[in-house]
């Protein structure tokens, strides 16, 4: 299919490739230990940098737009790299070669890693709901962390840090009813172990699933997010960027919404209609809260009023309140003239205390900025623990979710481990 063909010719095809411009390879340097590049290591042992060409107007293009996105003008950025505003300026035009230590001091000052600015790029196909209404300098900072986060995964799964899995054997056609999307969710929360409970922790079960996931900054009324596929048939992860600074509710619509972009397989899809898009949101909304659960909260709750039961829904599932309203007019729990006032009366904070019910502020740190699927959190740090990773390396990859002084112990080499440093040597 063209989405399988898609993601081998742009990104599994390319192994994890990482480019620095020619004309500094002579400062990029492997050691036993790792890959120094200027005075610091950088990249750990399983990491191999691989020399490529790349020009100096692209890797110019690459600076000028990461100043953009991080809102510095060429004089700010100088004056934080020690270069003044014409050295930036023909940088940026490719007109000036860059050396590696400037190159690292430029990615700190924008907070960028150093695969911004030389990996190979990643289609730049994304789901994004709020288009229409934001066309906006956020999508390309979506775009921007999409192709980061994934280049990176990539190169976790190529060194063995990551594993993946067969898509194919979880995945499922897009639905062309809502018959069929509640289906769909239904069988994904079945293998997930699920029946009719809430999903409590929504990234975890999207890992489970194959789905990797960061919450970006991206501004409350930026793009909702995106995703895409990396590796090859039978390993491989979807990579997920939500929009981390959204509403707790709608940033969990977002994952559930790429979720099923990414076990439909059509996370490359860039003609994807709009049916499709309302199929998969339909997909959503019965993933997190399916007919049976909404049922037993309903009821439960005979006595209370309409509003406080639908109160009562969403904070169960922890839904928006829009998406909980929507969901049982769908269901038939309430009519769409309810609906559409119970919409436009969105519940206080107080509302769900006097209810003794989880509240909006209880869970807002669900998804929130930044956030990063723990199970990947995990196998970084037991990379970094052995050594395979170097710390700034593994500062970089988990993306301000943990400080330098959080990371673990690295742990003492076994003397196993260094038998083949002294083979032949009578040791």
């Amino acid at each position: 299919m063209a989405v399988r063909a898609a993601t081998q010719s742009q990104v599994a095809s390319r192994r994890g490739r990482v480019r620095v411009p020619a004309m500094v390879a002579s400062l990029v340097s492997t050691t036993a230990r790792g890959t120094l590049v200027g005075r610091e290591r950088l990249f750990g042992p399983r990491e191999r940098v691989k020399i490529t060409h790349m020009d100096m107007k692209d890797l110019g293009e690459r600076v000028a737009k990461a100043r953009d996105l991080a809102g510095q003008s060429q004089v700010a950025l100088g004056d934080s790299v020690g270069l003044d505003r014409s050295a930036i300026s023909r940088l940026e035009q490719g007109e000036r070669k860059l050396s590696v230590p400037e190159l690292v001091r430029i990615a700190q000052a924008l907070g960028r890693p150093l695969s911004f600015f030389v990996s190979d790029p990643v289609p730049a196909v994304v789901n994004r709901r709020r288009d229409s209404e934001h066309a906006h300098d956020t999508n390309g900072l979506l775009d921007e962390e999409l192709r980061s986060f994934s280049s990176d995964l990539h190169g976790l799964l190529r060194i063995g840090v990551l594993s993946g899995i067969d898509r194919d054997a979880i995945s499922f056609r897009v639905p062309h009813t809502h018959e069929e999307a509640e289906q769909s969710a239904t069988r994904v929360r079945s293998q997930a172990g699920l029946t009719i409970e809430p999903i409590e922790d929504l990234g975890r079960f999207c890992e489970s699933l194959g789905l990797v996931t960061y919450s970006a900054s991206l501004t409350e009324l930026g793009p909702d997010g995106g995703c895409v596929e990396v590796g090859e048939d039978g390993s491989q992860l979807g990579a997920a960027v939500i929009n981390g600074d959204s509403r707790p509710g709608r940033r969990r619509m977002t994952l559930a919404h790429e979720l099923g972009h990414w076990l439909t397989g059509d996370a490359y899809d860039h003609e994807s209609s709009r049916d499709s898009e309302r199929m998969l949101s339909s997909f959503a909304i019965h993933l997190l809260a399916p007919r049976n659960g909404i049922s037993r909260v309903w009821n439960e709750h005979s006595n209370w009023t309409t509003r406080d039961r639908a109160i009562a829904v969403s904070s169960g599932f922890r839904l928006s309140w829009s998406a909980a309203v929507l969901q049982l007019c769908n269901l038939g729990y309430i009519t769409h003239d309810e609906r559409v006032l119970l919409s436009q009366d969105v519940p206080t904070i107080g509302e769900f205390a006097r209810l003794e019910l989880a509240t909006t502020r209880a869970i807002a740190d669900d998804l929130a900025s930044p956030y990063l699927s723990p199970g990947s959190v995990a196998r970084m740090l037991e990379a970094y623990a052995v050594g395979d990773l170097t710390a700034p390396r593994t500062l970089e990859l988990l993306r301000g979710t943990l400080r330098a002084g959080d990371l673990p112990p690295t742990e003492p080499s076994r003397p196993e481990d260094l038998r083949h440093v002294f083979a032949g040597h009578g040791a």
